[in-house]
């Protein structure tokens, strides 16, 4: 080389428990003695701190320009990868791992030499450079005092209590007396009859295995072979509590040939697996008590446990299993019921196989106590022993370190004056893959066969939401955000989980043929658009058979499309949001079960509002946005009809608010209620059109709010038809008040101020006017609570300019737009709510409530607003679209934060997982409202944290709640 030799140790930021290092303070000074320049970037979270690496005679900086090498144990984020350097870390990419192929890329374009400690093996291929042993030692500790936890709940209080996580203990010492003081424990005290003997089966008989096997026989213990294992548990062989028994499962243990009169051979297993079935589930998972997976698996392999034959044993009640420690985090992997890692923060969850359902502490405080398998898939284990780990794992790749950083990356991959060892594990050199990992490129054309892309379209909050529980696959799934504004777009990609591997693209789907280029290629498009750009995405999807997944409804025209859909042979799933959405899952889950029982729906009632938490809803009016303000005028004077005791109810949107209701739900929260557009349809969409003589479906929000809508809709802020000369752009600008003045006056032109009045008072004598008429009227407090709104929104500000958009309603929509945002710290609220009114056949009566309270999290960042763009539940009723204002949107900031943006986002990328998975396989035009759909959304839905609370009364509600008009 023609530099002084240089290596550099990189700063890990994979997450805050990660604080490991390849190589320890010892390692470096005998780097350091042999001429090699180590730069160390400065960590608080390492193991051994800056000063240590600095005694050893390493240089503390945070510029790793100067190195040749750059070493760490994580990957390195793509933005820090320096062209031309040679690194050493576990790059994950040997399998074509499809979340670091984009890396991969990156080092192959900027002539980066990859070294990977996976690769790292002698002549046999024995791996040399590995954590496996902590990842064993750390696991087994973990299961243990998971085990201690698990069986508390279960009603046992047991010595695996009295241990602790391993990152409890400050080295891997202490860890392992704490062990040995709860085996002696055990020895004395014993454990439970009912649940002895306690069987543990090791998967492997590798590292990993071997570091667990350590901690196990620190215990005291008996190992067993498979069938010794089956005897004991069988009561063949007399089972001491006093021991635990362990047992070592190997392939042979596992598998057996498809021809009976084969035996097991291992060269023919791992060269030709699809010569064996797993027989692991029906001969051995039966009898253990605790399954501790150490196993390396690839998908050519058989599964131990499928998803199914999980299933099924747990249905027949033929398991004793407790709970599995799946060192090897392999994800629906070997076990196939294994759906998602876990991490040191959150290390276990109980998977319940008859449901598919997942229980964790951050959804369901009773989590431990639920039916299922207890689950611990953390997957960084070893860095629970971090010092230890770092040592060990220094000791071994110090021995290749001074060749590697004084080899020179300029000769041919032949030629590499590197230990044979390395060579072997070089992946790229020169820009290309080196010739032992060219099949890399081969996994990955096959791979992209079996991709499933997904459009999204539209960079609404939701599309967040969404896009982060599409990518929580990225085996096999690519996501397209589309949208009109790229940086719009890739404002929202900023916010989303930073491992998505997420495109961005611009499109405007007013043009079909960028429309028709923009879905080649992908499987299903998620439709989170304003509706009116619904029909020409519906027939893209028809020409270019693509699936549609959306929120909004499904209109006369979308129900239309179904047989065009079914000859194209793919799903158009509609009304997957929030409402309509949950609310159609939750109201066809429980009325399906009453009839299901005989039981017939007499009264239906649905309520449903998104609005400010309690704690936050103390601007004087009780609301806050969490969609556009165009979309909330929309919804709030569309017409409405619904039935009461078998008749039909019509009410015009100019008249709506009189028709408002206190709503009781929680005594301690002051609710009101209006209809909600045509809930008629609901009765045979349900149905329960021949049984039910109410069916009501109404808006929740905090009383006084409709009040206040009232007054605005009735003095004209509410205008969107009329154009305003002294609102159009040019102008000369005016404020608030002076505008308000000119609505509430028409004939008053700027020389004509009449200043002995105030625009308060105007406004109070145009309310007052109407007091006591008919079926509408303010009284003195209505009054009140309307000038003290309009007084915190400026409208009463002289110095607060109008914006010049047109029209009032848009120009009223920009100042909502800046008014009634939620700030930084703040959170929303989605509360719905179903009443059934149910009789029995033996005429008795129920009342039946189902009650979902969602919280949206504290805003990080404050809501970019745009009045007209991203409205989230309910189509725009005007006749033009409507056109995008300026300054910001609302899909970018902290809009994602909110619970209205989670709760529409969530239930569509869920739909758009069964309809990609084939769980739902209906073709056509569909709605969430049959079992084959509302099923597995909304165990989904559980399984995130999004469930009902449901409640019976024995005493009647007999219908709704008299819905009167509003009167004084």
């Amino acid at each position: 080389m023609s530099s002084s030799p240089c290596l550099g140790i990189r700063r890990e930021n994979k997450n805050r428990w990660e604080r490991r290092a390849p190589l320890a303070p010892s390692h470096v000074a005998q780097l350091v003695s042999k001429g090699i320049k180590v730069i160390v970037q400065p960590s608080t979270l390492r193991t051994y701190p800056d000063k240590a690496y600095q005694d050893a005679g390493a240089t503390i900086d945070e510029d790793l320009g100067p190195a040749n090498t750059i070493i760490g144990v994580k990957e390195v984020p793509i933005p820090l990868l320096n062209p031309g350097k040679t690194y050493i870390f576990f790059s994950h990419t040997i399998k074509a791992q499809p979340y670091n192929m984009s890396m991969l890329d990156e080092i192959l374009k900027n002539n980066i030499r990859l070294i990977d400690y996976e690769r790292i093996t002698d002549s046999s291929g024995r791996r040399l450079v590995r954590f496996g042993r902590f990842a064993g030692y750390a696991g087994m500790i973990d299961m243990l005092h998971a085990l201690g936890d698990r069986l508390l709940a279960k009603g046992f209080s047991t010595p695996f209590l009295h241990l602790g996580y391993s990152y409890c203990y400050s080295c891997l010492d202490n860890a392992k007396d704490a062990v040995k003081r709860m085996g002696e424990e055990i020895a004395q005290v014993g454990l439970p009859k009912s649940i002895s003997p306690m069987t543990f089966a090791f998967t492997s008989e590798g590292a990993v295995a071997q570091g667990a096997l350590e901690i196990f026989q620190l215990l005291p213990h008996r190992m067993v072979s498979p069938s010794e294992m089956v005897d004991l548990v069988q009561g063949k062989v007399r089972a001491d509590p006093y021991l635990l028994y362990g047992c070592v499962v190997t392939a042979k243990d596992m598998v057996t040939h498809t021809d009976p009169s084969k035996p097991f051979d291992k060269q023919e297993y791992y060269s030709s697996p699809e010569r064996y079935r797993s027989t692991f589930c029906e001969r051995l998972a039966p009898y253990i008590s605790v399954i501790i997976n150490c196993m390396y698996w690839e998908t050519r392999f058989p599964r131990l446990i499928t998803i199914q034959q999980m299933a099924d044993l747990d249905e027949r009640g033929a398991h004793r299993l407790l709970g599995v420690a799946d060192i090897s985090a392999d994800i629906q992997g070997s076990l196939e019921f294994l759906m998602k890692a876990t991490s040191i923060d959150q290390p276990l969850f109980v998977y319940d196989p008859r449901t598919s359902d997942i229980y964790e502490s951050t959804t369901d405080k009773d989590y431990m106590y639920r039916h299922g398998i207890m689950f611990l898939a953390v997957d960084n284990l070893p860095t629970e022993f971090p010092r230890e780990a770092t040592q060990w794992f220094g000791d071994h790749l110090l021995p290749f370190m001074e060749q590697i950083v004084k080899s020179d990356p300029a000769l041919p991959y032949a030629s590499m004056d590197l230990p044979p060892e390395i060579v072997r594990s070089v992946i790229t050199a020169h820009g290309t893959l080196t010739p032992p990992f060219e099949y890399i490129a081969k996994l990955r054309e096959a791979y992209e066969r079996t991709i499933q892309r997904i459009l999204v379209l539209g960079a609404a909050p939701s599309a967040a939401a969404a896009i982060n529980q599409l990518s929580r696959n990225p085996r096999n799934r690519r996501l397209t955000l589309a949208d009109d504004d790229i940086e719009r777009a890739q404002r929202l990609a900023d916010r989303v989980d930073p491992t998505t591997i997420l495109e961005t693209v611009q499109l405007d789907v007013t043009d079909a043929a960028a429309l028709d280029a923009a879905m080649a290629g992908h499987t299903l498009v998620v439709f989170l658009l304003p509706s009116h750009h619904l029909g020409q995405v519906e027939q893209a999807c028809l020409r270019n058979k693509v699936h549609l997944v959306t929120q909004s409804y499904a209109g006369s025209s979308g129900l239309e499309l179904s047989q065009a859909a079914v000859d194209a042979g793919v799903t158009f799933l509609y009304e997957v949001g929030l409402d309509p959405g949950i609310d159609h899952l939750e109201a066809m889950s429980v009325i399906g079960e009453i009839h299901r029982k005989g039981g017939k729906i007499r009264s239906l009632v649905s309520w449903c509002g998104g609005i400010p938490s309690p704690e936050n809803s103390d601007n004087g009016i009780g609301y806050k946005l969490s969609w556009a303000p165009s979309e909330m005028f929309a919804s709030s004077v569309a017409d409405a009809q619904y039935k009461q005791d078998g008749k039909v109810v019509s009410v015009s949107g100019t008249s709506i608010f009189n028709h408002r209701q206190e709503v009781t739900i929680f005594p301690a929260l002051q609710l009101a209620g209006v209809p909600n557009r045509d809930s008629l349809p609901y009765a045979k969409l349900y149905g329960i059109e021949d049984t039910a003589h109410t069916i009501f479906r109404g808006s929740l929000r905090y009383k006084g709010w409709f009040q206040i809508m009232q007054a605005i809709v009735e003095i004209g802020l509410g205008e969107h038809h009329e154009v305003v000369p002294f609102l159009q752009p040019g102008a000369p600008r005016i404020s608030w008040d002076e505008a308000l003045r000119r609505l509430l006056i028409p004939s008053l032109n700027s020389n004509d101020s009449k200043d002995e009045i105030s625009t308060a008072e105007l406004l109070t004598n145009r309310l007052a006017t109407v007091r006591g008429h008919p079926n509408k009227g303010y009284d003195h407090r209505d009054i009140q609570l309307i000038i003290e709104s309009f007084h915190r929104l400026g409208l009463f500000d002289k110095t607060e300019r109008v914006a010049q958009k047109g029209t009032f309603m848009d120009a009223f929509c920009e100042l909502l737009s800046r008014k009634l945002i939620y700030s930084v710290g703040e959170r929303d609220m989605i509360l719905m709510h179903h009443i059934f009114d149910v009789e029995w056949p033996t005429g008795e009566m129920e009342m039946h409530t189902s009650t979902l309270i969602a919280y949206g999290d504290p805003l990080r960042e404050h809501i970019v607003q745009n009045t007209e763009r991203d409205g989230l539940l309910s189509p725009l009723p005007f006749s033009a679209p409507r056109t995008p204002t300026v300054p910001g949107e609302w899909a970018a900031g902290g809009g994602i934060d909110l619970a209205m943006s989670k709760l529409c986002g969530l239930p569509i990328a869920i739909a758009a997982e069964c309809v990609l998975s084939g769980v739902i396989n209906q073709r056509g035009v569909q709605r969430p409202t049959i079992p084959a759909i509302v099923k597995p959304l909304l165990k989904a839905l559980n399984n995130e944290g999004i469930k009902f609370t449901r409640k019976t009364f024995k005493s009647p509600r007999l219908g709704l709640p008299m819905v009167e008009v509003y009167k004084k």
